[in-house]
């Protein structure tokens, strides 16, 4: 038993579960009844502080991990030997699902009245994309968890063809070690439909995700189908760096291993790879993820060219060009997005690609998650960021209903005006408890899973 890791993740749970219950107002049963708000502490002129930014920010990620392992598995069913994710497809699966919590979590904190969220299940409206988000967070559970089952299930299977003798064995004291349970069976036989589902559903959430904030009133309609786009190129852009960041991990804190010495074999003790990979293997695994994670990125650095012409070429839209590049956000957008999140990545994914290297690829990732940050955050507050003046249009037709225009610019007058984006120290606690709480339900799995190639499932929970 690694005391250490059991260490981890009970202090981890308990330390992240204490500061989002610290986060509930101090009044925990008011939150339950649905009387208390996180929103209503960020009394700023933009809202839609942390807590939106965290539940996408996690949601890109979570579904970015598993969308990406998925088509490595779906694609190399029948040779599993041309998967470079074969033996830590598990892993990152359960990845996945340990990201996707906090977001799961951030969608219900981040609505007006918390406990009253239970009603985008309870009266669903087709009309909201925020009603959408609490759907689509569900379905990509579901099915990242009947991945996790049919993944499981075939380890399993494996393990009763090269277990002959032992199924001989426990046949002859009547046990069947290697029998598969009847829920396993089934999501055994039907795994490439559940692996194509659970593609399909997280997609669809990237895109929804997206087009929250694409079809804003103060967006042109292009913008809807253009941040859906942007959001599910991201989720490849994430994906990729959340397993670059946690594979090397797990080739640093490997536990060595001692060769039994025998007489043409002196004793030796090595390092295996990353859990259940050999150092051969590993080397193939970081190229691979520094390959696509370098077109990833230079994919995100098209997307953000492609979203600053969009914007400056259209009299609408101009003035949050603006923003952007000569702007109040043009610091962040150009150290922060630009340089942190793109730049610095494709040298250092190179680096890591044309080496071989888990440390330049560790810290590649680094940039990359800081850079999906400054993403979403700008994709968030931006469209926010400028309250239009509105009249009624001299060149509409009579009777006809308000509209956004553009104020005159005569006599110096402003077009516009700029709101102030600001985070309340709830959004704080909150992201930081779920942040805390992600890394104690991961390691929660490795220790109760058996998320290793090696690993036989014999944990109490599958007994």
């Amino acid at each position: 038993m690694n005391v250490k890791l059991w260490v981890w993740t009970i202090v981890f749970i308990l330390i992240g579960g204490g500061i989002m219950f610290y986060g509930m107002s101090y009044n925990p049963l008011a939150w339950a009844q649905g009387f208390v708000s996180f929103t209503e502490p960020n009394d700023e002129p933009i809202p839609w502080g942390l807590l939106v930014i965290g539940y996408m920010f996690f949601g890109v990620i979570g579904t970015g991990v598993s969308t990406y392992n998925s088509l490595y598995e779906l694609f190399n069913k029948n040779h599993k030997e041309r998967n470079p994710f074969d033996k830590i497809k598990l892993r990152n699966e359960w990845l996945a699902l340990a990201v996707l919590i906090p977001g799961w979590i951030m969608v219900f904190a981040s609505t007006y009245k918390p406990a009253e969220a239970l009603f985008i299940y309870l009266s669903f409206r087709s009309t909201s994309r925020i009603a959408w988000n609490g759907v689509l967070y569900v379905l990509v559970g579901i099915g990242i968890i009947a991945e996790i089952l049919a993944l499981i299930g075939e380890k399993i299977k494996e393990e009763g063809k090269r277990g002959i003798l032992d199924r001989f064995l426990a046949w002859l004291s009547s046990k069947t070690t290697f029998e598969i349970p009847g829920m396993l069976k089934l999501v055994v036989n039907i795994d490439a439909l559940i692996v194509g589902y659970a593609i399909l559903a997280e997609l669809i959430l990237d895109a929804n995700l997206g087009s929250v904030f694409g079809y804003l009133s103060t967006w042109v309609y292009e913008f809807g189908p253009f941040m859906s786009i942007l959001f599910v190129v991201a989720s490849f852009y994430a994906g990729i760096a959340m397993i670059s960041f946690i594979t090397p991990l797990y080739s640093w804190l490997r536990r060595p291993t001692t060769i039994t010495p025998t007489p043409a074999k002196p004793i030796a003790t090595y390092i295996s790879g990353s859990g259940s990979i050999d150092p051969e293997e590993d080397n193939t695994v970081f190229k691979v993820l520094a390959r696509d994670g370098l077109l990833a990125t230079i994919g995100i650095g098209f997307l953000v060219l492609w979203w600053v012409w969009l914007t400056a070429t259209n009299q609408e839209t101009l003035p949050w060009a603006e923003l952007l590049i000569n702007g109040s956000w043009s610091l962040v957008f150009w150290i922060g997005l630009v340089l942190i999140g793109i730049i610095i990545p494709i040298i250092l994914y190179s680096i890591a690609y044309k080496k071989e290297s888990k440390g330049w690829l560790f810290a590649s990732s680094i940039f990359v998650l800081l850079g999906l940050f400054v993403l979403i955050t700008l994709a968030d507050v931006i469209p926010q960021a400028i309250t239009w003046y509105y009249s009624v249009s001299p060149v509409s037709p009579p009777g006809s209903t308000w509209v956004y225009e553009l104020r005159s610019n005569f006599n110096g007058v402003s077009q516009y005006t700029q709101l102030p984006f600001a985070i309340s120290q709830y959004d704080l606690v909150w992201f930081a408890g779920s942040v805390l709480f992600l890394l104690g339900v991961y390691t929660l799995g490795v220790l109760l899973l058996p998320l290793e190639e090696e690993e036989k499932p014999k944990h109490w929970f599958f007994k």
